[in-house]
């Protein structure tokens, strides 16, 4: 995946994604979402209130221009509400916890059920395992967070927003996934209105009295 450095509307883009970051509070969802929109990195940030947004043109093969819509929610229990209703929106969830934070991995369940809710089964969503560069203070092991992914049948990786370890990696399988979805489904619909348009017009060959 290669991206393009202009955020300008006035390129033609071919579809745009809606990415949304879920999480406990403080595990680094601003950080890492603007490492992936700008591969930049601050020590300290202010926690967001509310939701918050940056915006982010790729190129994939063919050339073809997306632009990506990276929603950021803050972790606070009286956020939530306003965290799901841009859920509902959404293509894609990165889903995260931080590693040396067990608390936050021990409330991705909850985080998931209210995917489900909203969601449905088999909706793109990726764990995240972040702050992989402070290993000497893990709380949380790599094999519990592949457990955890495997069990909701999600992808994982461990990320690192000060260093950007798997920060695009993740970003573009998730990107993908979601792609993959959009693409069945439109050969779904697609397949669905030639059998629909099939069945009526031997009913009219049915019907007339030539």
């Amino acid at each position: 995946m290669t991206d393009s450095l202009s955020t300008s509307y006035e390129v033609e883009v071919e579809e745009k994604i809606n990415l949304i970051a879920l999480g406990n509070q403080e595990v680094g969802k601003t950080s890492f979402i603007l490492r992936y929109i700008n591969n930049s990195f601050r020590k300290v940030y202010l926690s967001t209130m509310g939701i918050d947004m940056q915006i982010k043109n790729i190129t994939l093969p063919e050339n073809k221009i997306y632009k990506i819509f990276f929603y950021d929610t803050a972790g606070e229990e009286r956020f939530k509400s306003i965290s799901f209703n841009v859920l509902k929106y959404s293509d894609g969830i990165v889903l995260m916890y931080d590693i040396t934070n067990k608390k936050s991995f021990d409330s991705i369940s909850g985080w998931m059920e209210s995917i489900k809710e909203s969601k449905g089964d088999n909706f793109p969503v990726v764990l995240v395992g972040n702050k992989s560069d402070l290993n000497e203070k893990r709380e949380v092991t790599k094999e519990e967070g592949k457990k955890l992914a495997n069990n909701y049948k999600i992808y994982f990786f461990e990320t690192s927003n000060k260093i950007g370890t798997n920060v695009e990696e993740c970003c573009s399988k998730l990107i993908n996934k979601i792609l993959e979805k959009k693409d069945k489904l439109r050969k779904s619909d697609t397949k669905s209105y030639r059998l629909s348009r099939s069945v009526h017009i031997k009913k009219k060959k049915k019907n007339c009295q030539c």
